[in-house]
């Protein structure tokens, strides 16, 4: 059973990036150049300015979230891994699999892609040669990277660090349960992995146990705030935890499930619920400050632009952009 909530987990994986500043950077509609991509049945790529359509890709395959490497970018869909120019869309290169990959990940030139295979592949972005390789029992998840190390786990119980440069193993340390889904890397090097044991466990970038926090659901991989960490409960929970010792510093019950992941900006949650519902919730407190309704079911993480919220909903021949205001309370 918990391989099967596991693999469904992989979908609710970040399936919306934005080509723009850094995090901590103002979000606006400039610079022009870059693309907002969404991935839904097909990468789908709009224009950061008019929010019109530019080219899109793999309308066949079931894909994960992009990833953008100079000018590339980088989606896994159910036949393998395919790199296209940001800008037109052109095919630049393609590595074929058997196996269902997770959402690549980039570190510099390097993307690193894993599958339910138990592989974990080092790609070059420029060519798609392959650097190297390593296979582990059971499944693995998309890696965290702190300093010159990958973190990654799965289906066997352990969490793995790997030299991101030779694919060496250089600790591995028992989880006690499968992860939930990928670990994270905090900025000081703290690794945080989830269980289905319903435990979250931070270890040191040595795999010395930090602390270790029993909740009352399981929890999946969280998001990383101001010493924060903000994790979606499969009880439909929302909690905040202090990442120095996993105490709960406020929580927050939703109505429904969250449809994508959550996004954070200015201070603010946004959360995009199933039924289209999107919930502006304080970060700090998890209170919620404002409510707005899509015209249909969301399929990327909503986000602030020039003071609206810019949301993507499924529509017919791909997906479709729309801007919140107050009138879409």
């Amino acid at each position: 059973m918990h391989r099967v909530v596991a693999s469904l987990l992989t979908l609710v994986v970040s399936l919306f990036f934005f080509v723009l500043p850094a995090a901590g950077e103002p979000q606006t509609r400039e610079p022009s150049h870059g693309r907002l991509l969404v991935s839904d049945s097909g990468v789908f790529a709009f224009d950061p300015i008019t929010l019109e359509l530019r080219w899109r890709q793999l309308l066949d395959q079931q894909t994960f979230e992009p990833a953008v490497i100079g000018g590339r970018v980088l989606v896994t869909g159910s036949r393998g891994l395919y790199a296209f120019d940001s800008e037109s869309g052109d095919l630049i290169w393609q590595r074929p699999s058997r196996q269902v990959g997770f959402p690549a990940v980039s570190v510099g030139k390097t993307a690193y892609l894993t599958d339910r295979g138990g592989l974990l592949q080092a790609i070059d972005s420029h060519d798609g040669e392959l650097l190297w390789q390593r296979r582990f029992p059971g499944w693995v998840y998309p890696p965290a990277q702190a300093g010159g190390l990958l973190f990654t786990g799965g289906s066997d119980g352990r969490l793995w660090a790997i030299d991101r440069e030779s694919g060496d193993v250089r600790w591995a340390y028992p989880l006690g349960q499968e992860m939930v889904y990928s670990p994270v890397a905090l900025p000081d090097g703290r690794i945080i992995a989830t269980t289905f044991n319903r435990e979250v466990i931070a270890l040191d970038s040595s795999g010395n146990l930090l602390w270790r926090q029993n909740y009352s659901a399981i929890l999946t991989t969280p998001m990383v705030l101001d010493g924060q960490l903000i994790f979606n409960g499969l009880d439909g929970q929302l909690r905040a935890v202090d990442a120095k010792d996993g105490k709960i510093l406020w929580r927050r019950q939703l109505p429904e499930p969250l449809a994508v992941g959550l996004e954070h900006q200015q201070g603010m949650l946004l959360a995009a619920l199933d039924s289209g519902r999107v919930w502006v919730l304080a970060s700090d407190s998890g209170e919620l400050r404002q409510a707005y309704r899509l015209p249909g079911e969301p399929v990327a993480r909503p986000r602030f632009m020039d003071g609206e919220i810019l949301s993507f909903v499924r529509a017919f021949g791909g997906p479709k952009a729309i801007l919140l205001t107050r009138n879409n309370h």
